[in-house]
């Protein structure tokens, strides 16, 4: 593929994320729906005394979980690569 040809596709896709990126920004209150936080707000405080323990042990404890758990692995992922031979194995 010749050189004109790769910059004309790349000029093009350029262009169509810039203008869906601007579009997305400048339509963004129209995305937000204000009332399900306003609903869910109202839930939460019937079932639990207060808003931190709704927050806390609700779903988003879960989703935090496993937020948590992909960090620890890529960590120790990372470790056991980069970190090889420096936990008291043979160096070679």
């Amino acid at each position: 593929m010749s050189n004109s040809l790769r910059n004309l596709i790349a000029t093009a896709s350029i262009t169509l994320f810039s203008i869906s990126l601007l579009d997305s920004l400048f339509n963004i209150s129209k995305m937000i729906l204000p009332g399900v936080s306003n609903i869910y707000n109202y839930l939460g405080t019937q079932v639990a005394p207060n808003m931190v323990t709704v927050v806390i042990f609700d779903f988003r404890g879960y989703d935090t979980l496993g937020e948590s758990l992909i960090l620890l692995t890529a960590g120790l992922v990372v470790l056991l690569i980069f970190g090889r031979g420096r936990l008291g194995g043979k160096q070679e």
